[in-house]
Parts: C-alpha cells; structure tokens; sequence
C-alpha cells in the first residue's frame, strides 16, 4: 500500500515547519532527516493527529485529506518514541483494554487475538508482566502489538530505536524488517544505521523542504567522489579532525584508519556507505 504526499506545507505560528514537500511512501521507507527537520510534524499529519495549511495526502490513490487534515483510518496505525500507557497493569490488561476499546466482542475473540499479537512482537513470555517492569525497548513492542490488534496495513514509526541500547536495538531492527513483509513501514529516524539496514527506499528532509528521495543506492552515490580513508599515527589524529570532514574512525593498533569527506583527493578514494551520502547532501553543492 503507498501513501502519496503532495505539495504538503504546515506553519505554525507564523514559521513554516514543512514547505512544499512532495513524497511516495512504499515498501520499508525511511524517513531521514536532522533533528528539528519537520520529520515528527509530518507523521503527526499522516495520521490525522494535526492539520496542515496546503497541499494533498493519497492512499492506494485515494484521497484522503480534506479541509486540511488527513481522515482518521484504520489501516494507519502510528507509534511515538515512547510508548507508557497504564504502568501498574500488565501487558496483557493494557492489551485487553485496547482490544474491548477497538470494539472486540468477546473474552474468546481478544484473548486469541492479543496471543496472537503478543506472539509477533516476541513477548509472549513477559505477558503478565506489569508496564512499569519492562525495558523501553518492550514498551515500544507492546506499542506495535497495539497497533496490531487493528491489523492495519501501514505502520508509522518516529525514532524507533532512539534510546535504546545495542542489543535491544538490534532486536528492534530484526522485528521492523519482519513487519515490512506483510505492512508497508515508514521509519523516522535521524540514526542513519537504522535507515541503512532495513529501508528500500529514503526520503531526506531539512528545515521542513525535501532534499532527497530515491533508493539508499541513490543516496550513497550523492558521495561517490569525496569519500577517502586516511591511515594516520595518533599524534597526528587531532590535525586531522581540526581540518576534515570526519565520519568516522576506526583505531588499529599503531594508527587510526579516518574516513572523511573531501572536495580535493585525500589519502584513498574508497566506496561510499550510506552515512558518507547522507552527510554529503546534507553539506549541500560542497561535494557536488
């Protein structure tokens, strides 16, 4: 299922937060981006939680905005960074509540599905477990399994992994990937690794105008000549990050291997990952 967004601006408060922003939501999508770059504003207005001043919304071609706000549909479900509902009940009661509030007819009928739901996000062993006992990490997994119980076919995340620590990170990862075989999943991050390991396709926005929009193939070509690797001694390091464009480091025994960004050829040229070109549009004609 595609979202279509077209010509989409909202201003608050006399700023413009995003200007004229035009995407095609598909796949596993994601939604790059600073902080402060509009990327929350703009799930916020998929949803139907907040208005907008111009512009029109598709779903499966479909219009689905009309005086300026996205109608309220079951097929989108929507997860913030933090999900907390009810901290002394378990995960199981937070569930049911949910599940009696969507409109389930019997004990029978939620207590199957919420197993069911329960079982794909992989908690099935922390069901009885009260919120306040689990991990942010299996908050947010009881957020999708919210989200679930209403079997929509679009998933909105915003800044899924943010916070949380590398092993529930990666748990995280593998559980989104999953869930893009059977929804379409649009993933707000400024975390580039997340963006890198599981999107087929990325949009990029900044200061609420859209950048950038294509396959990480694409995004990672925007730094094909100006991406070089530098084998420095340590007392050498503190030169280099006062006078390059460093992305990353990586230190061996006796020298430090730099990654930098660079309009003039540096050390050796290698290929461009994700990050390289994401911070090369970032930086603009710098690297064109």
């Amino acid at each position: 299922m595609e979202i279509q967004v077209q010509g989409l601006t909202k201003i608050i408060k006399k700023q413009t937060i995003l200007s004229d922003v035009t995407l095609s939501f598909s796949g596993i999508y994601g939604l790059l981006g600073p902080n402060g770059a509009g990327k929350t504003t703009l799930m916020r207005v998929l949803t139907g939680e907040i208005h907008f001043n111009e512009g029109s919304v598709f779903v499966e071609d479909e219009l689905v905005s009309t005086t300026n706000y996205v109608k309220r549909i079951n097929h989108i479900g929507y997860l913030p960074q933090d999900f907390m509902i009810y901290p002394e009940l378990t995960m199981y009661d937070v569930l049911e509540h949910i599940a009696i509030l969507q409109g389930s007819k019997s004990s029978k009928s939620y207590y199957d599905r919420i197993m069911e739901v329960v079982n794909q996000v992989n908690l099935s062993d922390h069901v009885y477990k009260k919120m306040r006992e689990l991990s942010g990490g299996m908050r947010r997994r009881v957020g999708i399994a919210q989200l679930l119980l209403r079997k929509p076919s679009i998933l909105l995340f915003d800044e899924p992994t943010a916070g949380l620590d590398i092993e529930e990170r990666i748990r995280f990862r593998n559980l989104l990937k999953q869930l893009g075989k059977r929804h379409t999943v649009i993933i707000s991050s400024h975390i580039v690794e997340d963006i890198e390991f599981l999107c087929t396709k990325i949009g990029v926005i900044k200061n609420g105008k859209v950048l950038f929009e294509g396959s990480p193939d694409e995004l990672k070509q925007r730094a094909a000549r100006c991406t070089y690797e530098i084998s420095v001694p340590l007392s050498e390091l503190d030169e280099i990050i006062a006078t390059k464009e460093v992305v990353q480091m990586n230190e061996e025994s006796s020298h430090v291997v730099v990654r930098v960004l660079s309009d003039e050829p540096v050390g050796q040229s290698v290929s461009p990952r994700l990050m390289d070109g994401y911070l090369a549009l970032l930086k603009g004609a710098a690297y064109d």
